[in-house]
C-alpha cells in the first residue's frame, strides 16, 4: 500500500519532526539516506518508523517499512535529491558518566556553536579520533537538526554527546572528571598548541564562530592554545580548528 494522503499518521508523525520541538517533545529524529540509516542500526541504534519513497526497492531489515508517493516524501525529506530512505530514531541520551576514560583522554566542548555543518563535522572528527565524547552547551544548534545529522555521518549515535548544559555547569562537572580545559582562544596568555602541554585528561574547549569562547567560560580554562597562522589567513573555522586540536592531542598520546 502506498501512502498519498497528507492526513496519514505516518506522513504526519513524520513529517511533525521537521520541527525543533516537536523531535524534543517525541524524543525522536530523521536520518535521511540510505548509509546514514544504515550507519545508525549498525550502531545498535533501532529505527521507530522507516519511510521509503515510491519506486525506491530497499531492504533494511528493521522493521516495517512504508512506502509514501514521492511528493509526500519530498515534503518530509531535507535534500534536494533524496535517496529514497528516511527513518525516524530514538534520539541517544548521555551524562557526564558517559564521559569517564582513561588517564589520556579527552573531550571537545562546543559553546554557542551555531552552524550545523560545523557542529557535524566537529562530533564526526571527535568521533574518528577516539575522543571520549563531546559536550555542547545551550547556546549550540540543535545537534538533531537535519544538517547536523547528515554532517555527522552516523557518528551522533556513536560518540557520547552531553548537550543542553550550562557552560559553567560543565566545566565544574569535566574538572570534576579529571579534565583539564584547553580553550582555542587568542589571549595574552595563550602559547602555541604545538608546545602546550596536552598530557592527561583533556577537554578542547571550542567557541562560536563570530563570538569566541564567552569570557565566563575562559575564566574557568586551565589554559588557552593558538595554532600557528602561516600563511595570510587571520582565522580557521570552528570544525578545522577542533580537529586541529584533537589530532594534535591524538599525536602527543602517541608518542
Amino acid at each position: 500500500m502506498i501512502i498519498t494522503s497528507r492526513e496519514n499518521k505516518i506522513y504526519k508523525s513524520l513529517k511533525a519532526l521537521k520541527d525543533k520541538k516537536q523531535r524534543e517533545s517525541e524524543g525522536l529524529f530523521l536520518i535521511e539516506g540510505l548509509r546514514g540509516v544504515r550507519d545508525a542500526m549498525e550502531n545498535g541504534m533501532k529505527p521507530r518508523l522507516i519511510a521509503l519513497c515510491k519506486g525506491c526497492e530497499i531492504s533494511l531489515g528493521g522493521g516495517k517499512a512504508y512506502v509514501l508517493a514521492k511528493k509526500l516524501f519530498n515534503e518530509i525529506a531535507d535534500t534536494t535529491t533524496p535517496q529514497g530512505v528516511i527513518a525516524a530514531f530514538e534520539m541517544p541520551r548521555f551524562g557526564y558518566d558517559d564521559l569517564r576514560g582513561g588517564e589520556s583522554s579527552f573531550v571537545v566542548f562546543c559553546e554557542n556553536l551555531r552552524d550545523p555543518g560545523n557542529l557535524g563535522t566537529i562530533i564526526r572528527t571527535a568521533d574518528a579520533a577516539g575522543a571520549v565524547g563531546a559536550v555542547l552547551g545551550k547556546g549550540c544548534c540543535d545537534l538533531f537538526n537535519p544538517k547536523t545529522v547528515r554532517s555527522t555521518v552516523a557518528s551522533i549515535g556513536n560518540l557520547p554527546v552531553v548537550r543542553g548544559v550550562d557552560s559553567a555547569d560543565a566545566a565544574v562537572r569535566l574538572k570534576k572528571l579529571g579534565y583539564k580545559l584547553v580553550a582555542g582562544a587568542l589571549t595574552p596568555e595563550a602559547e602555541g598548541l604545538y608546545g602546550a602541554d596536552l598530557g592527561g585528561r583533556v577537554a578542547f574547549v571550542v567557541g562560536s564562530e563570530a563570538d569566541g569562547i564567552s569570557p565566563e567560560l575562559l575564566s574557568l580554562c586551565d589554559a588557552a592554545v593558538t595554532i600557528p597562522m602561516l600563511g595570510r589567513a587571520e582565522s580557521l573555522n570552528a570544525a578545522v580548528a577542533a580537529a586541529v586540536m584533537m589530532y594534535e592531542k591524538v599525536r602527543k598520546n602517541a608518542n
